[in-house]
């Protein structure tokens, strides 16, 4: 039954992307964001970015992180579980990226075969029981030595749907900071970096968790 309940969560983010992917693109780039600093702090932290494979989880438009990831990094594979999504990535990102379309949590890699892994308002977007389940999968997909970086909700939320979210119903669900951190660290990362910063999310003050963490050589 919560395979069931799950898929139908799934669903819903996947057909709400499809739905609102203009708006959330013209929304996401008149906004300010952490993400090009953060991801530049990475880069600064890893030995050889023009030689890395990066993953990127929730690409979106690929704007701005994929186009900055793809401007610095040999590769980037690049993930979203909203095909319409993916297709106005394509049209801004060429080249060094390969899109793969579809859920995250269904992604193989061989082990430690990845540089880094970047997933930016995309993990609380999965059901919360299936979040440590994730992170243990990236811990094993990393190469020792490389980071991880990624936002997190700051909230305990078991689960909630919002009817009219940018144009669309969509679903969210995470653990509270402490619990976050915890999970990573028994997934096996060293979280390195961790600060909480407010975003404006359709007129709400939302709280995020930035992290950065490695997979300790």
């Amino acid at each position: 039954m919560a395979n069931e309940d799950n898929e139908k969560k799934r669903q819903l983010v996947e057909q709400g992307y499809d739905k609102i992917a203009q708006t959330y693109l013209d929304w996401t780039t008149t906004k300010k964001t952490p993400r090009l600093a953060y991801t530049e702090k990475m880069l600064s932290k890893m030995d050889a970015p023009s030689d890395a494979t990066v993953l990127e989880l929730g690409c979106g438009a690929g704007v701005p992180g994929t186009q900055l990831l793809s401007s610095r990094c040999a590769k980037v594979i690049a993930n979203d579980i909203s095909k319409a999504q993916i297709e106005l990535a394509k049209t801004r990102v060429k080249g060094n990226v390969d899109f793969r379309h579809g859920d995250m949590t269904k992604l193989e890699f061989e082990a430690a075969s990845l540089d880094a892994v970047v997933a930016f308002y995309s993990i609380f977007h999965l059901p919360r029981d299936e979040q440590p389940v994730l992170f243990k999968k990236i811990y094993s997909w990393m190469k020792p030595g490389s980071h991880l970086l990624c936002n997190l909700a700051a909230t305990d939320i078991p689960g909630s749907t919002a009817e009219n979210w940018l144009g669309s119903s969509m679903y969210w669900s995470s653990y509270g900071v402490e619990t976050n951190l915890r999970l990573l660290r028994e997934a096996g990362f060293a979280v390195t970096e961790h600060e909480i910063l407010e975003d404006d999310e359709d007129g709400k003050i939302i709280p995020f968790l930035w992290i950065l963490a490695e997979k300790i050589k």
